[in-house]
């Protein structure tokens, strides 16, 4: 029997390929979660992204463990003298203060970046679970829209409002709207709804562009045929074709909005003393970094790593739902032992 079998998937997102174009021992790994982990990048990215945010799970359990709070002040471990140095070296690290306390207060530096964790990561994540929701909702509807039933111009007026929030200039209007509002407002929910409704317009062109695509495959005609309604369809034969976009785009909006928020807490627009965030930290540590260069150092390299994992697992994404990307050279290697393996059984 011949091998160059071709074979038609008229499944949501299916590809339409040829088993001659991939020989056994080099076909590739499974999309998402398994084509990630099969990518040595995307396992340290996963693994690194998992630990950070199980640190902002577990924040007030890892501070009892050290024995310390974020707000507690210890005077007595400053020098006077120096204009409220720590004592000792490198910030002043000890058993008791395993990253050192802060300058002029004594707050215990572990303490507050484990719960700046939840305050940076719980922004980003919300801000982008908003902004994926109204991107989804504004797309689809932009996407799905029937030219024969006036569907036409509510395509044009969502493209015109999405090309409007393109166009506008986020950080500035964050810093207006962040100025305008009463300090008594929850500074990390209202980061959270400014960073939406400025940062949805990208994913809902991405959603209308693929929705468009989409709707001309044959299932999504044959759903038309059997008089399922736009929001079946899309929930049903749309919905599961946008997951690799999405997800990909997902990942990479993450620490986007981490960075937007470090950037306002630093600029003393967002989140206020005592609450602590990684970049409300930077912002009250840059007088004190030739003093005391670990106080600078710890929330910034802990933002950079945490950017840096959240990047490089949008980007594992990326190739793992791309059939184009190369197969990893481990993974060609394993597949081709394993085959060898059934030939060695099956003689």
């Amino acid at each position: 029997m011949s091998g160059h079998v071709t074979l038609t998937s008229t499944e949501p997102g299916a590809a339409v390929e040829s088993a001659a174009a991939l020989p056994t021992g080099a076909q590739r790994p499974a999309g998402g979660a398994a084509g990630v982990w099969a990518r040595r990048g995307g396992r340290a990215a996963a693994v690194t992204v998992g630990l950070l945010v199980l640190v902002a799970l577990t924040a007030p359990w890892l501070a009892a463990l050290e024995g310390q709070d974020p707000n507690s002040f210890h005077d007595t471990l400053l020098n006077s003298a120096t204009g409220g140095s720590p004592n000792g070296t490198f910030g002043g690290i000890s058993a008791q203060h395993w990253l050192g306390v802060e300058p002029t207060t004594g707050r215990d530096l572990f303490a507050r970046l484990v719960y700046g964790a939840r305050v940076s990561l719980g922004v980003a994540l919300g801000a982008t679970l908003g902004q994926l929701l109204l991107g989804l909702l504004v797309g689809l509807a932009a996407g799905l829209a029937d030219g024969r039933r006036g569907g036409r111009w509510v395509d044009a007026l969502l493209s015109r409002v999405t090309d409007l929030a393109l166009a506008l200039p986020t950080f500035f209007f964050s810093i207006a709207l962040l100025a305008v509002v009463p300090q008594s407002f929850p500074r990390p929910l209202l980061l959270g709804l400014i960073l939406t409704g400025l940062g949805w317009a990208p994913i809902a062109r991405i959603v209308r562009a693929e929705t468009r695509v989409l709707r001309e495959r044959e299932y999504v005609a044959a759903a038309v045929l059997t008089g399922a309604g736009s929001w079946r369809i899309a929930r049903r034969e749309i919905l599961p074709g946008l997951v690799a976009p999405v997800a990909t785009y997902t990942a990479i909006v993450i620490p986007q909005n981490m960075v937007a928020e470090a950037g306002l807490s630093f600029l003393g627009l967002g989140v206020r003393p005592p609450t602590s965030s990684w970049g409300q930290m930077l912002s009250t540590s840059t007088t004190w970094f030739q003093v005391d260069p670990t106080y600078v150092l710890v929330p910034a390299l802990t933002l950079l790593v945490c950017v840096l994992a959240f990047a490089g697992l949008g980007e594992a994404l990326r190739v793992a739902f791309d059939p184009k990307s190369p197969v990893p050279a481990h993974t060609r290697r394993g597949r081709r032992k394993q085959a060898a393996g059934k030939k060695g059984e099956a003689r």
